[in-house]
C-alpha cells in the first residue's frame, strides 16, 4: 500500500514559484507526496499542479477525476487526461497514464480522506489564492 500525504506550500512576500514559465505569487499550491516522494520528482510531473477541487471531489465516489493539470490550467497542454479513482472498503486506488507510463497506486482510505479533509480545512482559513485558479478540462474528458 502506498502512503498519501498532502501539504500546502505558500508563496508570499516576494517568494515565487515558477512552473513552465508561469509565475505564482501570493498563492498556495497543493503538494502531494506518495510514499514520501514529491510527485514533482516523478518523470514529467515537474510542471504539473494538483487541482484540489477535483482531488476533494474524489473522496465522494469512484470515477475519473482531473487531479493533475498543467501549470497554465489547460490540462491537455500538459498531457493530463484524468485519474481513475476506485474505492474499496478500506482502500482507494488510482490508475492513470501519463507521458507513456502507467501509474497504479493504492492508498489507505482513511488516510486519503483525512489528508484531503485536513487540507480543505486549512484552505478555508488561508488568505492566499489557491493555484491553479481555474482549469480547462480535456475535450474528451468523461467521468
Amino acid at each position: 500500500m502506498n502512503s498519501f500525504t498532502l501539504y500546502p506550500e505558500e508563496y508570499r512576500n516576494g517568494n515565487t514559484l515558477t512552473k513552465d514559465g508561469i509565475s505564482f505569487s501570493e498563492s498556495v499550491v497543493v503538494k502531494l507526496l506518495i510514499d514520501g516522494e514529491d510527485v514533482e520528482e516523478i518523470g514529467g510531473f515537474s510542471d504539473a499542479l494538483v487541482y484540489f477541487d477535483e482531488l476533494r471531489s474524489s473522496i465522494d465516489s469512484s470515477g475519473k477525476y482531473l487531479i493533475f493539470t498543467c501549470a497554465n490550467g489547460i490540462a491537455e497542454d500538459g498531457g493530463w487526461e484524468g485519474v481513475s479513482v476506485e474505492f474499496g472498503d478500506e482502500t482507494v486506488n488510482w490508475k492513470f497514464e501519463f507521458g507513456g507510463r502507467f501509474f497504479d497506486y493504492t492508498f489507505d482510505r482513511k488516510e486519503y480522506v483525512s489528508e484531503i479533509d485536513s487540507l480543505a480545512t486549512y484552505l478555508v482559513n488561508c488568505d492566499l489564492q489557491l493555484a491553479p485558479k481555474s482549469v480547462i478540462f480535456p475535450e474528451v474528458f468523461s467521468r
